[in-house]
């Protein structure tokens, strides 16, 4: 689920491809990251000349896929309703650098996060938990 408003220009491809990808930016791309989110596309026609990163089409869906970003997530749209954009993943691709195996190692992607209590992109790397299994503890 991506949350974004109909008024982003994102939202009026992403109806008109039914499709979308979530690129996962790193720490070395953070100003083109942030660029992508302060710039509207619908005022500024190539985003990706002004950001100097390149794009090739995906081979799943009908969209782009950032070269420089470690990890992509290719998606089917489903539907837009209240909570924003909704898709079902149908291809992970990840450069090999951030590999282990045949399996993401998040800690080699140095991807970022917003945190919108203090606006600033931080470093996610350190493992805390473990998903669908801590929580069992409480049971």
């Amino acid at each position: 689920m991506l949350n974004l408003t109909e008024t982003h220009k994102t939202v009026k491809n992403i109806k008109e491809r039914k499709a979308f990808t979530v690129s996962i930016a790193d720490s070395n791309h953070v100003k083109e990251a942030d660029y992508f989110g302060v710039v509207s596309g619908n005022n500024t026609p190539d985003k990706f000349a002004k950001s100097g990163l390149s794009y090739s089409k995906s081979v799943n869906v009908d969209a782009p896929i950032i070269n420089e970003f470690p990890v992509c997530l290719e998606c089917e749209f489903i539907e837009y309703g209240e909570c924003g954009v909704i898709g079902k993943v149908v291809n992970v691709t990840a450069d090999e650098s951030v590999m282990n195996g045949d399996n993401v190692d998040i800690s080699k992607v140095s991807a970022i996060a917003f945190d919108p209590y203090t606006h600033g992109y931080y470093k996610v790397t350190e493992r805390v938990g473990n998903a669908f299994k801590d929580g069992f503890e409480l049971k």
